[in-house]
């Protein structure tokens, strides 16, 4: 039987033509989706307010359950009420990369 030999090596970094196909091939820019997509992909941090009111704590929660949305989406509401301009929660959900 005759032997059969395949050439796997797709290392195309030397090839001009490799090049174009790497610039054809990647994913047009999108200014809508690349905000997004950083946040979504910024590492996460820690964000806390120590020594608030009992009851300030407590109306926030209860703000929150009310509209149906967790607390952190309520903070998001906030700010963006407040003119910070912040995506919808699921487009920057870093568990939904």
């Amino acid at each position: 039987m005759a032997k059969v030999s395949v050439n796997l090596d797709d290392s195309l970094d030397d090839d001009s033509n490799a090049q174009k196909l790497k610039a054809m091939a990647a994913p047009l820019p999108s200014i809508s989706k690349a905000k997004s997509s950083a946040l979504k992909d910024a590492p996460r941090v820690q964000f806390s307010f120590t020594n608030v009111p009992k009851p300030i704590k407590e109306a926030f929660a209860s703000e929150a359950q009310k509209r149906g949305v967790t607390q952190k989406e309520l903070l998001y509401e906030c700010l963006r009420a407040g003119g910070i301009d912040i995506p919808k929660a699921a487009e920057i959900d870093g568990r939904r990369r």
